[in-house]
C-alpha cells in the first residue's frame, strides 16, 4: 500500500482572483480524486470560504490583547520604514509591486505535520521567505514573475531578473543597488538552502523562470491551471441573452477585466483602435465588463456596460458573445480566456505570454500580432464569422487540458515524485 502523503498549500486567500481560484481548484481536485493516500490542506491569511480543508493563520496566533497591541505597533514601525524606502522613488510606476514585508504567522509553516509545502500567491505582506522550511520539498506554482524578479509582478520588456535586478524601470531608478536589487538579494539568500520545485501554468512563464538568475538551476515544469468545466460550460445562447437583457439576433463582442478601462496592461486602448479602424455591421454590439471609469462614446458600436457581474451573469455573458477579446499586453494563463473557451466562445487576443497555450490560431480563436490593432480587428471579424465552429473546438480544448481532475492528477504525480526524491536522499 502506498504511504500517505500530506500536502500543505499556502495562498493569501482561498477565493477571489485567478491565483486564489487556481489554488483552491487544485486542492479540491487533489482531494476529489478519492485517493486516501494523498490529502491536501490550505493555509491562508484571508479565509473566505467555509471549507474545513482551509485553515486561517489566526488558528496559530495568540488571542490576547497584549499580542494584538504589540503586533499593531510592530506593523506600524515596519510600514514606516518600508514607506520611507519606497518614497525614495517618487517617479515609480503605479503598477502593483511588492517588497519582502511579511506577516507574523505564529510558526504555522512549521507546526502542522505535512510532507510537501505547496506555495501559490503569497504576497500582500503574507509569507516571510526566510521562514520557509529547509527540511521539506517545496512546490511553488508561479502566478506571476515576482518570485524570480525584484519588486515587480509583471516585468514587461525588462530583463533585469536575468541578472540581479537594479536600475529598475518601474521604480524609475538608475541605481544598480536600488530596492529591486535589495529585494532580489533577499530572495537569493532565502532560496539558497530550499528544496524548490517550480511549476508554471504557461510555457512562456516557464521560459522566463529558466532565464532568471534565481531559478536557472531549479527544477521547472509546466502544469496548466484548472477550471471547473461543469460550471463554465456552453449553454443556450437565447437564455443567456435573456439573463443580460440582450437581443439574441445581434452579434456580441465581449471585453472584460478588472479595472478594464484604466489598467494599461488590459489593452483597452488597442480594442478602441480596432473598433475605430473598422466599419461594423449594424447587428454587431459590444459588451464591456469591469468598467471602472466613464466609458468613451463609440459611434461604431452600441455598447452594453457593466461595472461588475459574476456568477450566472458572467457565464451568460460568455455564452451570449460571439467572441471574447483579450487585448492584454502581458498574461501568464488568463482565466478570462480559459473561461470564455470553456463556455464555447472563441477568443481573439494578442500572441503574447501564455495565450498560445490556450488559443490555437484559427482553430478555437485568433492570435493577433502583438500591439497590432488592425490585426486585432481582423481577428475579431474572423471569430464572429466562425463562432460556432471555433466555439466547439474551444470547449473541447479546455475539457481536454484544463478540467480539474486532469490538472489534479499531474500535481499528484509531482507530489509523489518530490517525496520519493526526498526519501532517497535521507
Amino acid at each position: 500500500m502506498e504511504q500517505g502523503i500530506s500536502i500543505l498549500s499556502v495562498s493569501f486567500t482561498d477565493n477571489g482572483g485567478g491565483a486564489a481560484n487556481a489554488a483552491s481548484r487544485i486542492q479540491v481536485g487533489v482531494n476529489g480524486l478519492n485517493n486516501a493516500a494523498i490529502r491536501s490542506r490550505m493555509l491562508v491569511k484571508d479565509k473566505r470560504t467555509a471549507s474545513a480543508d482551509v485553515v486561517p493563520i489566526d488558528a496559530f496566533l495568540p488571542h490576547n490583547v497584549f499580542y494584538h497591541i504589540g503586533d499593531w505597533m510592530v506593523a506600524k514601525i515596519k510600514n514606516k520604514i518600508q514607506h520611507a524606502r519606497w518614497n525614495r522613488y517618487p517617479n515609480r510606476s503605479k503598477l502593483f509591486m511588492s517588497d519582502l514585508r511579511s506577516t507574523y504567522i505564529g510558526g504555522s509553516l512549521h507546526k502542522p505535520e505535512y510532507d510537501v509545502l505547496h506555495l501559490h500567491w503569497i504576497n500582500k505582506r503574507f509569507i516571510n521567505l526566510r521562514e520557509l522550511p529547509t527540511n521539506k520539498p517545496i512546490v511553488w506554482t508561479l502566478h506571476d514573475s515576482w518570485p524570480f524578479a525584484g519588486v515587480c509582478h509583471v516585468p514587461y520588456d525588462c530583463r533585469g531578473y536575468e541578472q540581479q535586478c537594479g536600475c529598475c524601470p518601474l521604480l524609475g531608478s538608475k541605481d544598480s543597488e536600488d530596492l529591486s536589487h535589495q529585494v532580489w538579494k533577499g530572495k537569493a539568500q532565502a532560496y539558497k538552502d530550499l528544496n524548490l520545485h517550480i511549476v508554471t501554468p504557461s510555457h512562456w512563464l516557464a521560459e522566463c523562470a529558466r532565464r532568471s538568475a534565481l531559478f536557472k538551476d531549479v527544477d521547472i515544469r509546466v502544469i496548466p491551471n484548472p477550471i471547473d468545466t461543469d460550471v463554465f460550460c456552453d449553454g443556450d445562447r437565447a437564455e443567456a441573452c435573456r439573463v443580460l437583457n440582450l437581443d439574441p439576433t445581434k452579434h456580441y463582442i465581449l471585453y472584460g477585466a478588472v479595472n478594464a478601462l484604466t489598467d494599461p496592461n488590459k489593452g483597452f486602448a488597442y480594442l478602441l483602435q480596432a473598433i475605430e479602424q473598422h466599419s461594423w455591421p449594424q447587428d454587431t454590439e459590444l459588451i464591456v465588463i469591469g468598467a471602472n471609469a466613464p466609458m468613451p462614446e463609440l459611434k461604431q458600436l452600441p455598447t452594453h456596460v457593466f461595472t461588475y457581474i459574476g456568477g450566472e451573469q458572467l457565464i451568460a455573458a460568455y455564452r451570449a458573445a460571439d467572441v471574447m477579446v483579450v487585448p492584454s499586453l502581458s498574461e501568464n494563463l488568463s482565466y478570462a480566456i480559459m473561461e470564455s473557451l470553456s463556455c464555447g466562445t472563441p477568443v481573439c487576443c494578442f500572441n503574447i505570454g501564455g495565450n498560445s497555450d490556450m488559443v490555437e490560431h484559427r482553430v478555437n480563436g485568433y492570435l493577433a500580432k502583438e500591439k497590432d490593432a488592425t490585426d486585432l480587428a481582423a481577428g475579431i471579424q474572423e471569430c464572429i464569422a466562425h463562432s460556432t465552429e471555433w466555439g466547439t473546438a474551444a470547449r473541447e480544448s479546455v475539457v481536454r487540458k484544463h478540467a480539474v481532475d486532469v490538472v489534479a492528477k499531474q500535481y499528484v504525480e509531482l507530489y509523489r515524485e518530490v517525496v520519493s526524491k526526498e526519501c532517497s536522499m535521507i
